[in-house]
């Protein structure tokens, strides 16, 4: 590791404005407790489509050229809603960050 955990996390607060950001060691990895709300819609029977998200409470509309679908019930759906937002985390300093207050709403 090029820098102390505490240099890691005084570089990531600097960066990343919104919640709290912590590097673990051990699992060499950035966690944060940002509150995040992914929003789907029922497409058809068993298909979900990601219309938005909410990142602290600032909300985003997905782009219409990122199509995200979910198959399964609207549980099901959810639950693969949340698991795909960590598939592939963002990096920094080298090191992904792991996002642990995820939930998932469906489009009225």
């Amino acid at each position: 590791m090029k820098y102390s955990k505490e240099k890691l996390d005084e570089l990531i607060s600097k960066e990343k404005t919104l919640g709290i950001y912590v590097f673990d060691e051990e699992q060499r990895i950035f966690t944060s407790n940002v509150d995040i709300s992914l929003v789907i819609k029922k497409i058809e029977k068993d298909l979900y489509k990601a219309v938005s998200y909410f990142f602290d409470g600032y909300e985003f509309w997905v782009k219409d050229r990122i199509t995200l679908f979910f198959k399964g019930s609207e549980d099901e759906a959810r639950q693969k809603a949340i698991d795909s937002w960590n598939k592939e985390p963002e990096i920094f300093m080298g090191y992904p960050i792991i996002y642990t207050n995820l939930t998932c709403e469906l489009y009225d």
